[in-house]
């Protein structure tokens, strides 16, 4: 199609580099730039997926990562679309939050399955939500970890390090490497969060950074070493190690303390 003409010769002039451990970082000029790549790639991983298999498993979390999306309105066959989320709460007058967020996305493209997590005590909405991953004919199974892989999980991150409800040094994030759980209670959040472990097992993997507070961060997630061990900054543990196309989203800004590559 005239649209996905237009979006590889777009990615052809993204400026990008590969990390000795398989990483991907696409730099663009501004955070506008980048809702434009989430919005590409998260079209082209689908219509792969969909060719492929029929279907595209795609997990999400609220904001500005998900704003981008509805634009795709009409370019994707949404009723093959299984819509899951990365994080939720589950508890208190905040529950369904991420679900909330992602109405007028569902609204609009029509999406065809949304796997919404469950309402309640969060650790027992965890385990419910790992076992609609698991049994989802949408979802495959890793090979190296034997968690399911979705195929596309879109991230935001922090400054501080944080992706989904994956906070430093938190319960949820000490447990990997080698957590065997595709959903965990997110400590102190009154919800849930996919596993690094799980997002690692993702077929591909979208984590945007885009922000100009995030430059120490990006640094540390994408230029120290053992990264995937540590756990101060769980954003840079999501690891290409079980096969996942793992692709940072940054801008100018926010890479520019990132040594040359």
């Amino acid at each position: 199609t005239a649209h996905a003409g237009c979006m590889l010769a777009y990615l052809a002039c993204v400026p990008a580099f590969t990390l000795p451990d398989g990483r991907v970082g696409h730099v663009l000029r501004s955070e506008s730039a980048v809702s434009d790549l989430i919005r590409d790639r998260v079209a082209e991983v689908a219509r792969v997926a969909i060719a492929e298999k029929g279907c595209f498993s795609l997990s999400i979390g609220s904001g500005t990562t998900v704003e981008p999306l509805a634009s795709l309105a009409g370019a994707l066959d949404w009723s093959c679309v299984h819509l899951f989320f990365g994080n939720e709460r589950t508890e208190g007058e905040a529950a369904g939050k991420c679900w909330a967020g992602a109405e007028k996305l569902i609204a609009t493209c029509g999406v065809g399955h949304v796997h919404r997590v469950p309402a309640g005590p969060a650790a027992d909405a965890a385990e419910a939500y790992s076992r609609t991953l698991l049994d989802s004919p949408a979802v495959g199974t890793c090979e190296g970890t034997g968690l399911p892989s979705l195929d596309c999980v879109l991230l935001g991150s922090g400054a501080d390090g944080h992706c989904a409800s994956l906070y430093p040094g938190s319960a949820q994030v000490v447990v990997s490497p080698g957590c065997d759980r595709a959903c965990l209670e997110a400590e102190g959040k009154g919800g849930v969060t996919l596993s690094i472990d799980a997002i690692s097992s993702a077929r591909t993997v979208l984590l945007s950074a885009a922000k100009p507070e995030q430059a120490a961060m990006v640094r540390k997630c994408l230029g120290w070493s053992n990264a995937e061990r540590n756990t101060g900054m769980p954003a840079g543990m999501v690891t290409c190690a079980y096969g996942a196309q793992v692709e940072w989203l940054l801008t100018d800004a926010s890479a520019v303390e990132l040594p040359a590559l």
